[in-house]
């Protein structure tokens, strides 16, 4: 098989002074290394093809491209930054030559501004605050560094400690536990509990031992309160000209609170668990492509995926060199059905969320006024489904105990993962019999008011603004970890 170039991941990289610098992420999953790093001169960069295969062990296939884009653009620009040459910094240099080279790519490439001074702890670090000329993913860039200067080190190929990292943060973390411990020993006569206890009041310092590190990022999910919005993204589709397939997908976005990535990664064998009715199973974020979760839509929808899946001039059949119907996929093995992807391209390749997103979503609702992205779909349920379960609960232990399936369903990562399995279905079935169908009754019946009355729905972009203070559920945020 021949290698399939990456074409976003080619980072072609100019300074004033010097000739492009060219380096390539290459797909070669026959081969014994599933990525290559390869020059513009054909030859391989070993050291960074070797990373790129180690970070499969604890990223998902399609994370490596995105990090490595990162890597690549630095490593690329280090090699031809006057500033950089004249002073003969090197990537492989000692920490202090390491985070000069770091600082000037943010400064100068990124366009980001960095202000080096003490911490809380009084530790000299540097802080980014990425500016509104900033087109790259600081956290990302940082994240993949130190990464890589873990990978360097533990390969013995970089004779230092990890540039990334603040070298006096171990000594200064181990005192202030130690003087913890030594505070709860003078109080209670014993040893501290462990945190998970609940016992012993908690550390309540958060120690970070990154160099870098970005300000002014704190992400704060954005509310959407405005009912009509699922119903001003449908109007702005079908004045754009979506047809099934986007209103299918666009559809289960807003009802099943999933991402655009998970709705688009769904196979027959996904859909097959509900016998092609109303529920999918999907992976979830970290999950490797496991299906840890499900999926719930309304019927009507449903009907509609029913109906793109078999038609013949503008569903899935007509791009699908196999002509599958759903009858087919009856007498399809389990295998088949896991290769066989709901939603495809006119080619009859796998609808990609950055094809949709380029290519349907943005045009479609830049013509119509609306600036949002498709995530903003996910925040719009789950604001609805917060307002659902004040609303209607009877008492506080309803609430809580709602919020936990809200929780459960969403598939975050949170202290529910250590109930027993029977517990964790027990919770995902009274969500979605409580909550989740109030949600899609509500949606339906507005849907059916506009339709009667188009006057209903008002042109205005939606609403971006965070929820007041008084109504941000801070016990749910750090719970579930969306509002980090």
């Amino acid at each position: 098989m021949e290698p399939q170039l990456c074409r976003d991941l080619v980072t072609k990289l100019k300074d004033s002074e010097r000739s492009v610098v060219l380096l390539r992420l290459i797909s070669t999953p026959d081969l014994v290394h599933k990525y290559q790093v390869v020059r513009d001169d054909g030859l391989p960069e070993v050291q960074l093809t070797v990373f790129a295969d180690d970070m499969l062990r604890s990223l998902s296939p399609s994370s490596v491209p995105i990090y490595m884009r990162e890597l690549l653009a630095v490593v690329g620009w280090a090699t031809s930054d006057s500033v950089i040459m004249r002073n003969s910094w090197s990537l492989h240099g000692p920490p202090v030559e390491v985070r000069n080279i770091v600082r000037e790519y943010l400064t100068v490439a990124a366009k980001c501004k960095v202000t080096s001074r003490a911490d809380r702890l009084g530790l000299k670090v540097a802080y980014v605050c990425q500016t509104s000329e900033t087109s790259i993913n600081i956290r990302i860039l940082l994240a993949v560094l130190r990464r890589f200067y873990d990978h360097l080190i533990a390969v013995k190929s970089y004779g230092h400690e990890n540039p990334l990292l603040q070298e006096d943060m171990a000594r200064v973390a181990d005192e202030l536990r130690g003087n913890y411990r030594r505070a709860i020993r003078a109080v209670e006569g014993r040893e501290p509990m462990p945190p998970a206890s609940g016992v012993d009041p908690p550390f309540g310092i958060r120690l970070s031992a990154n160099y870098f590190r970005c300000v002014d990022q704190e992400w704060i999910p954005k509310t959407i309160d405005d009912p009509d919005f699922p119903n001003l993204v449908y109007q702005a589709g079908k004045e754009y000209g979506w047809g099934l397939r986007e209103l299918c997908v666009v559809r289960m976005l807003f009802e099943s609170g999933a991402r655009i990535s998970e709705i688009l990664d769904l196979t027959a064998a996904d859909w097959s668990v509900s016998q092609f009715m109303n529920q999918f199973v999907a992976r979830n974020k970290g999950s490797f492509g496991i299906r840890t979760k499900r999926l719930v839509v309304s019927s009507a929808t449903a009907k509609l995926c029913r109906r793109y899946f078999d038609d013949e001039k503008e569903g899935r059949k007509a791009h699908d060199w196999q002509g599958l119907t759903l009858s087919d996929l009856l007498k399809l093995t389990p295998e088949t059905l896991a290769k066989t992807r709901l939603f495809l391209t006119k080619r009859g390749t796998p609808m990609q969320a950055k094809i949709f997103r380029r290519g349907h979503w943005t045009p479609a609702l830049r013509a119509a006024g609306i600036q949002a992205n498709p995530h903003l779909a996910r925040h719009w349920f789950v604001t609805n489904a917060l307002r659902s379960i004040e609303r209607t609960s009877k008492d506080e232990k309803e609430v809580i105990r709602r919020k936990t399936e809200l929780v459960q369903y969403m598939g975050w990562r949170t202290a529910e993962r250590t109930l027993k399995a029977y517990e964790h279905v027990g919770r995902d079935e009274d969500f979605v019999a409580t909550t989740l169908t109030a949600i899609h009754s509500t949606m339906k019946r507005r849907e059916d008011a506009i339709k009667k009355d188009p006057a209903l729905l008002l042109r205005r972009p939606p609403s971006e603004l965070g929820l007041p203070a008084k109504d941000r559920d801070e016990e749910l945020a750090l719970l579930t970890g969306v509002y980090e």
